[in-house]
């Protein structure tokens, strides 16, 4: 079985109703710009953002997926990490390493500039494993004892 988009898989007529809507966000402008050229001609919806806006931008663009280049340090990205999970959009997350063999258990990782086929086949590897929203929701709130 072959996922969608999966180089060298067979030709499949599995179509979404909409396209999944990605946010890029990271400190490299290049690897940026380069990234949502080829994702948005893939047929993704691509928002971009910088680190500082990055849970905003989730909550405003709705995204399902956000391909997220971490900071530095590791502390700052795993706040940002911890907010992106708690959000109420709960968007999968897809962490782009510079390739230095940085470990994040648990998380799915990419090595920047690896291959769009690559990329794609990652994106949508993340994309089945995302919580729904509303089970998000549905788990906060007994985690909270509201229900």
């Amino acid at each position: 079985m072959h996922a969608a988009g999966e180089p060298g898989g067979e030709p499949t007529n599995v179509r979404r109703l909409q396209p999944l809507r990605i946010l890029l966000c990271g400190r490299d402008r290049r690897f940026m710009r380069v990234t949502s050229f080829l994702l948005s001609r893939r047929g993704y919806e691509i928002a971009q953002a910088g680190t500082a806006d990055i849970v905003d931008a989730v909550e405003r663009h709705r995204s399902d997926i956000v391909v997220f280049e971490p900071s530095e340090s590791k502390v700052a990205a795993a706040h940002t990490i911890s907010a992106l999970q708690t959000s109420k959009t709960s968007p999968a997350l897809l962490l782009v390493t510079g390739g230095d063999g940085t470990r994040w258990n648990g998380l799915a990782t990419v090595d920047k500039w690896t291959p769009i086929d690559d990329l794609v086949l990652e994106i949508e590897k993340a994309a089945l494993r995302r919580i729904p929203p509303s089970v998000a929701a549905l788990l906060a709130d007994r985690e909270s004892g509201s229900l």
